[in-house]
């Protein structure tokens, strides 16, 4: 139960806040047929993933912004000497960006959107991985509430044979309380999986206006094979990187923005003087204007050197991203080999099945006692929920590494 625990609760519990209201905002209506169908439907109706699309959206205007250019300042002055002479002056000037300000704010307009775009691919593939091991539980609950119901109507059963019987010795006394006790147990756990179900299908239904029916009917089967890991080289490609890479140029974006600002705006353009005497002459002069702040008081040092930590930190902290993302693609590797092959090493729900059956049978017959049927009841039940705790650990290690090899672009889980 760690890894339910751990993971699908977590994940529903994201997955019910960032869907709350999907309804109210244009939730579409899916109809799959297949479990593949189903996760695409799910995935589609994210409110989480819709965010991150606008957010990149909005990313992509960034470099229209950043490379508008500057409007003109008109200047127009009028003076008037009494009713003898008038003079007027007008200029148009035209702000030219020094130190490379232009280039700088566009820079970092691409950083942002590369950002945003390693987030927004981040979050599909996470947002992916938590349906599929959402439902991959559903399907798992399936197996343990039935095992569940099989036992309570076993020993409901045989609590029902001691009852009916006329009079009970002191051992027989002592096998009907411990068999009272047994079903309560397994009543308890069937209660608290039936609710653990409830609660995910209400989650999912909720976001995607699929009916609980529809999702039990295309629920993932067991995992009988699981795929080999694709080598790839380096995590250069995974999303986590890319974000990584993009706070890294931000920074230097950031930096040189910093530094252009040091450089004052120039403002140039023609300039024009008309001055008209009493008597009706006028003279008119062109020429040129210029205005630009002096670098006196201030080369933007503050900023500048503020920028520059700012870069050696996120050099830092590019490096340990790589060096993390490298050692945990190891890690990830190592752990799914194990757990995949102790899986293998398992019995079948088949298998397992047939031993409970046989447990049953064996015991009516009056070939084991009733101790050794309470225990093996518990013991199969324990056994397949370790193996489904187990399964979703592996899917999600392998859904982790398809992550980091950026290769999780269909529900391939």
């Amino acid at each position: 139960m760690k890894i339910t625990s751990i993971v699908v609760n977590v994940i529903l519990i994201a997955f019910a806040t960032q869907n709350i209201n999907a309804a109210e905002s244009g939730t579409s209506v899916c109809n799959p047929a297949t479990y593949l169908e189903l996760v695409r439907c799910l995935e589609k109706n994210s409110s989480e993933l819709k965010i991150s699309e606008q957010q990149l959206l909005s990313a992509s205007k960034l470099e229209a912004a950043a490379s508008e250019w500057v409007n003109p300042d008109l200047d127009v002055e009028h003076v008037q000497k009494g009713s003898e002479k008038t003079e007027t002056t007008a200029s148009l000037l035209f702000t030219l960006r020094l130190g490379g300000k232009r280039n700088a704010l566009v820079n970092e307009a691409k950083s942002e959107y590369e950002k945003a775009s390693a987030d927004r691919n981040l979050n599909v593939y996470q947002q992916r991985l938590g349906i599929v091991l959402s439902l991959y539980r559903l399907s798992h609950l399936k197996n343990e509430i039935k095992f569940e119901e099989e036992s309570v109507s076993t020993f409901a059963k045989i609590v029902r044979q001691f009852e009916n019987r006329a009079a009970l010795s002191p051992e027989q006394s002592v096998s009907l309380s411990v068999f009272k006790m047994a079903q309560d147990d397994h009543q308890l756990r069937l209660i608290k999986l039936n609710n653990e179900e409830d609660r995910i299908l209400r989650v999912l239904t909720a976001s995607s206006n699929v009916s609980r029916e529809t999702i039990l009917k295309n629920l993932p089967g067991k995992k009988d094979r699981w795929p080999e890991v694709v080598q790839v080289s380096s995590v250069g490609s995974s999303p986590q990187f890319k974000k990584a890479e993009a706070d890294l140029k931000l920074a230097r974006s950031l930096k040189d923005k910093a530094d252009s600002e040091a450089w004052p705006d120039l403002k140039i353009g023609p300039a024009v003087r008309t001055s008209k005497e009493e008597l009706g002459e006028r003279e008119t002069f062109y020429g040129a204007a210029l205005s630009m702040p002096l670098p006196v008081l201030s080369l933007n040092s503050g900023a500048r050197a503020y920028q520059n930590q700012k870069v050696v930190e996120a050099d830092l902290a590019f490096e340990l991203a790589k060096r993390n993302l490298d050692s945990q693609k190891k890690s990830l590797e190592s752990q799914y080999k194990k757990i995949t092959n102790s899986l293998k090493n398992t019995i079948s729900l088949k298998v397992l099945n047939e031993r409970h059956d046989q447990v049953e049978k064996q015991f009516f017959k009056g070939l084991v006692s009733s101790s050794l049927v309470i225990e093996a009841h518990r013991q199969l039940f324990e056994l397949e929920e370790r193996r489904n705790s187990t399964e979703l650990e592996a899917l999600d290690t392998f859904g982790q590494l398809l992550i980091l090899n950026n290769q999780f672009d269909e529900a391939a889980l």
